[in-house]
């Protein structure tokens, strides 16, 4: 099973600039999404990536499966830099809205048979046929699902059929980009055991991107918590949640109440994230943190915890 790295990844987009910018030839401006990202996923692991909106999570993820090139640092995946999609379909991504991402038109067979044909051109045409049945099986969909178009399935069955579709080139690396964020909480939970399930039988190694911490506690073996582009805290997802260390973290779980956790956390985050444009010189969380000090106007670096796990905090917020 390959490994994936991120090492120093950076990504920023330019901003269009109005016809009095080019006037008066001001400086083009670009949004900053990912900052520096060093991350490791291990062969076989589920990695949670967690944070608010706009942090840069869904771009990261774009950048690991090769569908967007960062603007600095590298991917690196089974040793060797990513420079684009894997032509084996090794890294595949499961998106958001399902609907947008399956072609109405045509059936559920019909374009999940062109996907293995396009990875395995000289499969005969009846093991084709063959093989959606097993993925759809895979999945827990009927056979029957491959008769049908998008239109006439649930939500919670069109997400399946895009994980099936992400299964037809028998991946390594499953990334995962909000894949129930718009589904019903049973449906959910339906999505979360497949997911799961993938993982331990076919050793499918999992990035799952997501907000909903209950979601990421129960799913993910390791979590990495972003904000404004950086990666603040990264630890087993136990230690995470029972002994998180950077004050956004504790604030993102204190605002989930019931997650389980093993000591009273502080009161839930409050404010706005700050401009994109115009983020703090030193810690990122720094205008929005209850223990903030002059020191955090540093640059802040990750400090080491137990094992691979680390924290962007001076301070290492202690256990209670």
């Amino acid at each position: 099973m390959a490994q994936l790295d991120f090492q120093r990844v950076e990504r920023r987009f330019p901003v269009k600039r109005g016809l009095l910018d080019m006037v008066a030839r001001r400086d083009r401006v670009y949004l900053h999404a990912v900052r520096g990202v060093d991350l490791r996923v291990s062969p076989g692991d589920i990695l949670g990536i967690v944070g608010e909106s706009g942090c840069g999570k869904s771009t990261l993820a774009r950048i690991g499966v090769g569908l967007q090139q960062s603007d600095g640092g590298q991917v690196i995946f089974d040793g060797r830099p990513l420079a684009g999609p894997d032509p084996a379909g090794r890294l595949q991504m499961v998106f958001q809205d399902p609907y947008s991402s399956l072609n109405p038109r045509i059936t559920i067979g019909a374009q999940l048979e062109e996907v293995v044909a396009h990875y395995f051109p000289k499969l005969p045409r009846a093991k084709r046929a063959a093989r959606v049945s097993e993925i759809l099986a895979e999945v827990s969909l009927d056979p029957e699902t491959a008769l049908k178009f998008p239109h006439a399935l649930s939500g919670g069955q069109r997400q399946r059929v895009s994980i099936a579709r992400a299964l037809c080139p028998a991946p390594e690396i499953l990334v995962a980009d909000e894949p129930v964020s718009a589904l019903d909480a049973s449906v959910q939970a339906q999505i979360i055991n497949l997911l799961k399930r993938l993982n331990r039988e076919k050793g499918l190694t999992i990035i799952f991107i997501s907000h909903d911490m209950n979601v990421v506690c129960y799913l993910c073996d390791r979590v990495a918590v972003m904000y404004l582009g950086e990666i603040v805290e990264l630890q087993n997802s136990q230690d995470l949640f029972g002994d998180p260390r950077h004050p956004y973290t504790r604030a993102l779980i204190a605002a989930v109440p019931d997650v389980r956790r093993a000591q009273s956390l502080a009161e839930p985050i409050t404010g706005e994230i700050p401009d994109p444009f115009a983020v703090p010189r030193g810690c990122r969380f720094a205008t929005r943190c209850p223990l903030a000090e002059t020191a955090c106007q540093n640059p802040q670096e990750m400090l080491p915890l137990g094992g691979a796990g680390g924290v962007r905090c001076w301070k290492a917020v202690p256990s209670d």
